[in-house]
């Protein structure tokens, strides 16, 4: 090979050696100006939804049950309200998440997450998940509860993220205590031990 095809090669080489350098550089940067941290999006929600403020995430590993699955489990800082990321599984979309808050062991409130179910509207419609509201975490049997017509697979991912949460605060409460992580930022404290509270499972 002679002198000038090697430096066309060479120069060929540094060109695509630089452009790929420069692509990954822009993709690096639109990542960390686009990721949204779930843990951090997590507590965001649980603070807009119930006006309390959460600075320790108890578990951030949280449980498999069935269908369904406790993603993260926190207690707001004043130890009232028990706030958990839920999703169910079977839903004709997919996963269904729902964030699911106790107070007093009871069902305060549920807000849909992030799900691709087309007839989910069909369970705001009929009041379903308002029906759940005020009931005892530690008696509650969502899988028996009837779902509605037309939209039992959107109704079946919905009582498996509600079955996590009741089979997660039946297994937890017993033991009295979880671990707690600091959210993002929240200070020095590295790990605390935090009071499952209102979750009795007897």
């Amino acid at each position: 090979m002679d002198k000038a095809k090697f430096r066309s090669l060479g120069k060929s080489v540094l060109v695509l050696a630089l452009i790929a350098l420069c692509s990954g550089l822009l993709l690096g940067l639109v990542y960390r100006l686009t990721y949204v941290d779930p843990l951090l999006s997590t507590y965001e929600r649980f603070a807009a939804d119930t006006g309390a403020s959460f600075s320790a995430m108890a578990d951030e590993e949280g449980a498999a049950y069935g269908d369904g699955r406790v993603v993260y489990y926190a207690l707001s800082d004043d130890g009232t309200v028990q706030a958990f990321l839920a999703e169910g599984g079977g839903g004709f979309g997919g996963t269904v998440q729902l964030y699911v808050y106790l107070r007093g062991g009871k069902i305060e409130k549920i807000a849909v997450g992030d799900h691709k179910e087309t007839y989910l509207g069909r369970l705001e419609d009929a009041g379903f998940l308002q029906g759940f509201l005020g009931k005892d975490i530690a008696s509650l049997d969502a899988l028996a509860t009837d779902g509605v017509a037309g939209a039992t697979k959107s109704s079946n991912a919905v009582k498996s993220a509600l079955d996590a949460v009741a089979s997660y605060c039946g297994e937890h409460a017993p033991q009295g205590t979880v671990s707690a992580r600091p959210a993002p930022g929240a200070g020095e404290a590295a790990a605390v031990r935090t009071s499952f509270a209102g979750g009795s499972g007897s």
